[in-house]
């Protein structure tokens, strides 16, 4: 008589998902980039069998392997994916130049992704990845685990009940701005491995720029270079109007226009200050970064809401962050009774993204929803750069009233990697 390992050896281990394993139950997972985000990304999904780990400074990746002792170390992840049979699934937090060129290579292999916000780097880069997931069985997942906070989910039960009547208008705005180019003292460990960080991006701008601007653009600071980058928009966007995408069901902008400035010392590109407007059908959402509030010059202002989204209903209005949420006006908030709950108490953003993979089910912020997200979000660092109003057609992914935004649209990749 077989025994259940046995029986399970036998057939194949038919009676578990097909991503996991017949010994222990858990999925074999690579991870691409394991400081700042990624080490919170590992931590994510540390339960399972952390068979990978892989990150430029291999300093990282070897403290990292004190806690996964049995899993394999790589500064290349190239490398990495050509030991595709040994994983099943993939966490990329790598810097956003480099989302595309390893996510698209781990779905092509057939791996399960879960990667962090934005999920892309320029729009054609959102349009090859959810071009490739589309028709596949693979479970995708970006990382906007504010996604799966509480406060987020009794918002949009307020907005999608009626309670505000009828939105039409929304303002998101964060008041951080990007830290100035400063030198930190520290530079990157000479194992670092510069071309893999580069990627994509050309060396001769790295030489000319970042090399001599600020040692801390490893793990942080390149956010605020367009060749890396996309400044705050691109930083923080997907989280905050990630809120209003899913309480208002939004698809695609059909107009994006913007205005911002550079008010601090340093060689880097983006925008400190900047606002966005966007036209959905039926909804007009205006981005603002660098202000206090919902305006440009940050006369409005709400207390307690440095950050925040404010829905405006022909009944009510509603400003949230990520952990609170109230009525407005006073009055309208005294007489408003909240819907009973209806979306249930999410496992966790990571969690999610693994139950589905075992199990099958749905992702919340799969790359079908996440790459409409981030492709509004870029779009507004399009019209910026382009410097006109642009006129969308998502249809066909084309700016259709200038031939202006085309350059920045998609990028030039250095040779060897491109997507």
């Amino acid at each position: 008589m077989l025994n259940r390992r046995r029986f399970l050896a036998a057939t194949g281990g038919a009676l578990l998902a097909p991503n996991v394993s017949a010994d222990t139950g858990k999925l074999r997972i690579a991870v691409i980039g394991v400081s700042n985000r990624g080490a919170a990304n590992l931590k994510g999904v540390e339960k399972e069998n952390i068979v990978a780990l892989c990150d430029v400074d291999p300093g990282n990746a070897v403290k990292a392997q004190q806690q996964f002792p049995k899993a394999e170390v790589f500064t290349d992840y190239r490398k990495l994916f050509d030991r595709a049979n040994g994983f099943d699934a993939v966490v990329i937090s790598t810097p956003d130049h480099t989302h595309a060129h390893a996510t698209l290579t781990a779905l092509k292999l057939g791996k399960h992704v879960y990667c962090e916000k934005p999920l892309c780097h320029t729009v054609q880069e959102v349009r090859a990845v959810r071009n490739a997931v589309r028709g596949t069985k693979l479970v995708t997942q970006m990382g906007t685990q504010i996604h799966a906070e509480e406060n987020y989910r009794r918002v949009v039960e307020i907005v999608q009940g009626g309670v505000l009547g009828t939105v039409n208008r929304v303002h998101v705005w964060i008041s951080s701005k990007p830290v100035a180019g400063k030198k930190t003292g520290t530079k990157p460990s000479a194992k670092f491995d510069l071309d893999v960080w580069l990627g994509p991006a050309p060396v001769e701008f790295f030489e000319a720029k970042m090399a001599q601007a600020n040692y801390a653009w490893p793990h942080f600071h390149w956010r605020w270079w367009w060749e890396f980058g996309g400044g705050t928009l691109a930083d923080l966007g997907c989280h905050y109007t990630d809120l209003p995408f899913w309480a208002l069901d939004l698809k695609a902008p059909t107009k994006v226009k913007a205005v911002g400035k550079k008010t601090y010392d340093g060689d880097n590109t983006t925008p400190d200050v900047m606002q966005v407007d966007y036209q959905f059908p039926g909804v007009h959402l205006t981005w603002y970064h660098g202000t206090s509030g919902p305006s440009l010059d940050g006369s409005v202002k709400f207390p307690g809401y440095g950050a925040g989204v404010l829905f405006e209903g022909d009944k009510g209005k509603l400003v949230a962050d990520y952990s609170k949420h109230q009525l407005l006006p006073e009055e309208f908030a005294r007489v408003t009774k909240k819907p009973t709950p209806t979306i249930s108490k999410s496992v966790g953003h990571h969690q999610e993204w693994i139950d589905a993979i075992k199990n099958g089910g749905p992702t919340t912020c799969n790359f079908e929803y996440s790459g409409r997200l981030t492709e509004a979000i870029l779009l507004g660092n399009v019209a910026y750069r382009c410097g006109e109003e642009l006129e969308w057609d998502a249809a066909t992914a084309n700016v259709t009233n200038t031939k202006n935004a085309a350059a920045f649209l998609g990028r030039e990749y250095r040779k060897g990697w491109q997507v």
